[in-house]
């Protein structure tokens, strides 16, 4: 019988540092314009079942229909813009929550004049094993 020992989770606090680092954002600019600063991710911090972030979609901006396997949770920090999720595009707004099922195509997108802010919640103790598959080049409005 094996007594191998699991070690509990210790929690994580962030503080404002956190948004100071450079941003990240896709290389490619047919995937869009959307930057993220990610807070919870293996191994840059010791969290194994949640990675989180904080994306910003630009005036006239977007995040390209994509698709990943894992679920996702939106929760809309500031400003406002359209989600799509599976063909439907429903605005957004401050204090908003989206829950996106996995596999669900989905994107963001904001008008001239509007930058949306949101956290974002995948199920993985790591960002790096979300793997995105864009639909096609991102569509401006």
């Amino acid at each position: 019988m094996s007594t191998a020992t699991v070690q509990p989770e210790k929690p994580i606090f962030l503080n404002e540092e956190a948004l100071k680092r450079p941003a990240s954002s896709f290389a490619e600019s047919d995937k869009g314009n959307t930057t993220w600063h990610t807070l919870l991710s293996a191994p840059a911090t010791p969290s194994t079942s949640l990675s989180a972030g904080i994306a910003i979609c630009p005036a006239k901006g977007s995040l390209a229909l994509h698709r990943h396997e894992q679920a996702e949770i939106y929760y809309i920090l500031s400003g406002s813009g359209e989600v799509e999720v599976d063909g439907k595009r429903q605005r957004v707004g401050k204090d908003m929550t989206v829950w996106i099922p996995g596999n669900a195509e989905h994107g963001v997108f904001c008008g001239d004049g509007e930058e949306l802010r949101w956290l974002y919640v995948f199920p993985e103790g790591s960002f790096e094993d979300v793997v995105y598959h864009f639909s096609g080049p991102a569509q401006q409005d």
